[in-house]
């Protein structure tokens, strides 16, 4: 059954993937693909998300579906700074397979989607859909010029319960007419644990 529910979407894109994967072939592009998604999406499940849908070089991660709770934006906020505290052991474990380390763009939004099974009897997906999920996208879409950073909405960032985030401001990003303009902040670390470069 379908329902409008309040989650956390967290995108992780690598960076020039297509370039890389040019240059080593698709057998080799495919291996460094699955390494890397095992890693950041175990991550997602550690922090009790689900990995949506696979986007090329990327993925959707939810928290909040199918059951939702207080800590979905806490949960996707500790999923991504691990994420990126990882980034550098898959670069040693890929180290000897490609010569340019792998560099990646992680944005957080905390929103109203659809969740529910979509397609026809004969391929059905639980996923969600809706204004959220294009939000998360496109926040994706500012972190192409600086590596290995973390955008999150200032949505995300007024729903985490549990911890003081460290956050610089990064700018405003035009949501359209039904959500507006949305304040968009770079995610440094949360304080009392240390800054993840």
């Amino acid at each position: 059954m379908d329902e409008l529910k309040t989650l956390t979407l967290l995108n992780i894109d690598i960076r020039n993937f297509s370039v890389l994967g040019s240059s080593i072939g698709p057998q080799k592009t495919v291996a460094i693909l699955n390494h890397f998604f095992a890693v950041m999406g175990d991550i997602v499940f550690k922090y009790g998300g689900i990995v949506d849908k696979y986007l090329g070089d990327g993925f959707l991660a939810v928290f909040g579906a199918p059951i939702s709770g207080i800590s979905d934006a806490d949960n996707a906020i500790s999923a991504a700074l691990e994420m990126k505290k990882n980034l550098p052991v898959i670069n040693e474990y890929l180290s000897d397979k490609i010569e340019i380390p792998l560099t990646i763009g992680i944005s957080v939004h905390t929103g109203e989607a659809v969740v529910g099974n979509i397609g026809f009897d004969k391929k059905m997906d639980y996923t969600v859909i809706g204004d959220s999920v294009n939000v998360v996208f496109r926040l994706q879409e500012l972190t192409k010029n600086r590596p290995n950073i973390v955008l999150i909405s200032d949505k995300t960032r007024r729903a985490v319960m549990k911890s003081l985030l460290d956050v610089r401001e990064f700018g405003e990003y035009n949501a359209g007419q039904i959500m507006g303009e949305l304040k968009i902040y770079e995610l440094l670390g949360q304080q009392g644990k240390p800054k993840v470069e």
